[in-house]
């Protein structure tokens, strides 16, 4: 598929047939961009009912559907096809930030964009070597702080700040994605097992201050490790996470040896910059280790509200906190002659939306013909 091929808003060619008919990719289209099936019915020019049972494989759409469809998802007519792999969105297992707030057509949207990630991982691993998954067993009943010790082991990380979380992490097979508020925008974060590839999906809410953007990485890779098997979305399991998030990042062995023996702002201030997480983190921490008390910490977070700068260290500041992973392996690809356009053709999708998937910014003009005023 050449760059100049048809754009995913070139009129369909009448009469052109795509192939079986695959529902599930409906399902994926329709939740990526939150669309119900009333107003997608509404906007194609059928029946809510027939949208339903597109969904269900009881029917199948016409062909001239089938283009309305496309083009209200904005898909390619042949991304409904049958015949590449598919990860259906009502399988997979995924544990959400800002869970209460996030409707399950939040969640949907939010997975349909996780299993899109991981199709383009899928689509890569044809022409580039990724990491394997490495990831170690953990037993049940295991603590968060046992298990991020057993984590901190078997990645044979060095006792002391962890640095470059993200490239870590990848490294060891975690696929990384930073996706627009507009695409996720109830969904702080989340992560997720799709055919036994973890992938990990964060927004500017998390990603724009760094040691935010590092405490919810190693949050979700809580997740994986704690919640694997679980479909337990309770506030209980979120503190495991966060529980697992503080041991793996600053472990209380080295907290005791570095905390300062009385709140000091300045010197948590210093000490988070070591280690790559937030004053608010640090004063959690002392409160846990008996270095102060709750009331006292609760005037250390008012006082560090106040001086909040949410755009402070931006993740972009640390290249090692950066997704890049997905972004290196297509580019290998291209070397190999497997570019953007090869990625779109079978996925289905626009070069666009395969950039997009990427992490890429498109800085090329947009190019419009003058029409008559």
């Amino acid at each position: 598929m050449r760059e100049d091929s048809p754009s995913l808003f070139d009129p369909p060619v009448s009469g052109k047939t795509y192939g079986r008919f695959e529902p599930a990719r409906l399902t994926q289209a329709r939740a990526r961009l939150a669309v119900s099936k009333t107003d997608l019915a509404s906007e194609v020019g059928v029946s809510a009912a027939a949208v339903g049972q597109y969904e269900a494989g009881v029917n199948s759409p016409r062909p001239d559907v089938l283009d309305r469809l496309a083009r209200a998802l904005k898909v390619r007519p042949e991304f409904f096809g049958v015949g590449r792999p598919l990860a259906r969105i009502d399988s997979v297992n995924a544990h959400f930030r800002s869970l209460r707030s996030a409707r399950v057509s939040d969640r949907q949207k939010a997975l349909a964009t996780a299993t899109l990630v991981w199709e383009l991982t899928f689509a890569l691993e044809r022409y580039v070597k990724l990491p394997e998954t490495d990831l170690p067993e953990v037993e049940g009943g295991a603590s968060p702080s046992d298990v991020a010790a057993l984590l901190r082991r078997h990645w044979d990380l060095p006792d002391g700040p962890i640095k470059h979380l993200v490239a870590t992490a990848e490294s060891r097979g975690i696929v990384v994605a930073a996706r627009p508020l507009g695409e996720i925008d109830a969904v702080d974060g989340f992560s997720a097992v799709i055919v036994d590839r973890p992938i990990i999906i964060t927004t500017p809410r998390r990603s724009e201050n760094v040691f935010r953007h590092r405490f919810s990485i190693a949050h979700e890779i809580g997740h994986l490790l704690l919640h694997a098997n679980s479909r337990d979305h309770s506030q209980v399991v979120e503190r495991e996470a966060d529980e697992f998030a503080a041991a793996f990042l600053t472990p209380a062995s080295s907290m005791d040896t570095v905390l300062p023996r009385r709140l000091d702002l300045a010197a948590l201030d210093r000490l988070g910059r070591t280690w790559g997480v937030s004053s608010h983190s640090l004063v959690r921490r002392m409160v846990e280790r008996g270095r102060t008390t709750e009331s006292s910490a609760r005037r250390a977070y008012q006082r560090l509200a106040l001086a909040n700068d949410p755009s402070a260290d931006p993740t972009s500041a640390y290249s090692g906190e950066v997704p890049t992973l997905l972004k290196k392996a297509a580019e290998l690809a291209t070397d190999h002659g497997a570019g953007v356009p090869t990625l779109a053709d079978a996925l289905r999708l626009s070069p666009g939306q395969v950039r997009d998937l990427l992490g890429e910014i498109d800085r090329r003009p947009v190019l419009r013909l003058v029409g008559n005023e």
